[in-house]
């Protein structure tokens, strides 16, 4: 069976495994040993019981196949963005100059420096395995992060954003990066944005200019791929749009992909989510299917599942599911319609 829990400390293999098969352009899963064992850590850390509001907590999900034993996926929350290092954006704006002797009005796009999202929390981390994508694992994958919000609201912020990967050419080149980054890192794309992944962005308040960038300046290749995700992250956009994300003119950095926000309560996974109690197994289910989710912070964990409720909102579910997520009859779960 296909589930969505926490991650745990023997999942370093699996979870180098797949960060080989992201790299590059996933700065939250380097394919570094050591910083990948304090990204477990930091998440089992994360799932202490005190938490009152969203601070310094990185949480990261992994979708397993239970049958093979095998880690097929990573999804993560970072809880509030801004708290253990910087994060850096650019914003597209518009600029106008204008010359009375000329007669003539020029409005020009600039990028501008940002640290518009501190304080927001960031869906992240997001990747499934080439063979899994089908089945609707990447919605299971995805939105369960969004019901792990939902059932612990006080641990996020009010508002969420996500990055997503740029536009990559054939050979592997990013025109946004041989435009700008280049030219002040002195070092290709994948070298830098694994320094980021494990050295965090102070280098990056370094060595970036400050003054706003003028769009017309740049290469027409460059100027092509502002705003625009890689071809395999159109999916994960649309994905992102349809739970509720827009974009708004801020871009990453490094390779000018759209950074699109939200705020967490608008969410469409979490506003058509409801809330039941288990009263026993089911039999016949709906013809729906379901995300369902149940569990504490530490135990929590979601599947796909057919579901039978009752007009007070009572739950039956497979045994299959039940066992797969550890519930027992009186828990609680939540759940939306796939």
């Amino acid at each position: 069976m296909i589930i969505v829990r926490q991650v745990r400390e023997d999942d370093i293999d699996g979870l180098l495994r797949l960060a080989k098969a992201a790299y590059p352009g996933m700065t939250t899963l380097p394919p570094d040993l050591p910083t990948l064992s304090k990204k477990i850590a930091k998440a089992m850390a994360s799932l202490s019981e005190n938490v009152t509001g969203p601070g310094r907590e990185n949480y990261l999900l992994v979708m397993e196949d239970t049958d093979a034993r095998r880690l097929v996926g990573t999804a993560g929350i970072i809880a509030r963005l801004g708290e253990d290092d910087r994060f850096y954006s650019y914003k597209l704006n518009k600029v106008t100059h204008s010359s009375q002797a000329l007669n003539k009005k020029v409005t020009v796009e600039t990028l501008n420096l940002s640290n518009h999202f501190e304080g927001f929390a960031e869906v992240a981390t997001l990747f499934l395995d080439e063979s899994y994508r089908r089945s609707g694992n990447g919605k299971l994958l995805s939105r369960s992060r969004y019901l792990f919000m939902a059932e612990f609201r006080e641990r996020f912020p009010a508002q969420v954003m996500a990055d997503l990967r740029g536009y990559f050419d054939e050979q592997g080149r990013s025109p946004f990066w041989e435009a700008i980054g280049k030219h002040f890192f002195d070092m290709d794309f994948s070298s830098a944005d694994l320094f980021g992944a494990v050295n965090g962005n102070q280098f990056i308040a370094d060595l970036m200019p400050t003054q706003p960038i003028y769009v017309n300046l740049l290469s027409p290749e460059a100027q092509q791929v502002i705003g625009r995700p890689n071809d395999q992250g159109k999916a994960a956009l649309a994905m992102l749009e349809k739970e509720g994300f827009q974009w708004r003119g801020q871009i990453d950095i490094f390779d000018g992909a759209p950074s699109v926000d939200t705020f967490i309560d608008q969410l469409a996974t979490i506003t058509a989510s409801a809330v039941g109690t288990i009263v026993g197994q089911a039999v016949k289910c709906d013809s729906k299917q379901y995300i369902v989710s149940g569990g504490n912070v530490a135990s929590f964990s979601a599947c796909i599942s057919g579901l039978s409720i009752d007009n007070d909102n009572n739950i039956l579910l497979p045994a299959q599911t039940l066992s797969a997520l550890n519930l027992s009859i009186d828990d609680v779960v939540r759940y939306a319609e796939l």
